[in-house]
């Protein structure tokens, strides 16, 4: 006699190690939200419960910070290139070409830090929805800082109307950089020409 049984995949809480089903918002045993992490931030560790008990870092994720440290610096030094050392070399037309690199390379690498800060603060539970964690995730900086923080995530947010939005911090990243990209073409073609 042949049965049939039906296997559901399921995810591991990256909080308590419980298993809920992969499609499941929250873990059925902590109530902690699930990530759906790419490859790159998967990480098989479970969180023991003495560290949760005694307030110990929790590494929800394997962290990007590093490839998003890259991305600033490597965007910072190459604005800095071109506008410090080239800028004479470059016709508009190229100068027009080259600035979307730099400026996405930061957008992205910032994007990240901070998506990164947000996320942990809602799976820590300090705060409940993904635009109030960009906004503490940012208190601690000056307000310059914070306005730069709030105008990067002021686009994806006016575009996509996010107010919960809970995946892998590089997704969420991806899709900002995307976004930020499509309106720096729409700007570049469609209004820098006229100006």
């Amino acid at each position: 006699m042949n049965t049939f049984v039906s296997m559901e995949k399921v995810i591991q809480c990256p909080t308590c190690g419980g298993s809920s089903p992969s499609k499941s918002e929250r873990c059925n045993f902590c109530g902690n939200y699930l990530l759906h992490l790419t490859i790159f931030e998967k990480t098989n560790e479970p969180i023991p419960a003495q560290a949760k008990k005694e307030n110990a870092p929790v590494h929800y994720f394997r962290s990007l910070k590093l490839l998003y440290q890259i991305m600033i610096t490597s965007g910072l030094l190459m604005a800095g290139t071109i506008y410090l050392f080239m800028f004479d070399e470059f016709s508009e037309t190229e100068m027009v070409t080259v600035s979307p690199i730099w400026f996405l390379l930061i957008i992205f690498g910032t994007g990240g830090l901070f998506t990164e800060k947000a996320l942990r603060l809602i799976l820590d539970k300090e705060v409940s929805d993904f635009p109030s964690a960009v906004k503490k995730a940012a208190e601690s900086f000056s307000p310059i800082v914070q306005i730069g923080v709030f105008l990067i995530f002021l686009v994806p947010f006016f575009v996509f109307g996010l107010t919960r939005f809970f995946s892998s911090p590089l997704i969420i990243t991806t899709l900002m950089t995307l976004v930020w990209a499509a309106v720096l073409y729409i700007f570049l073609i469609g209004i820098f020409p006229s100006l």
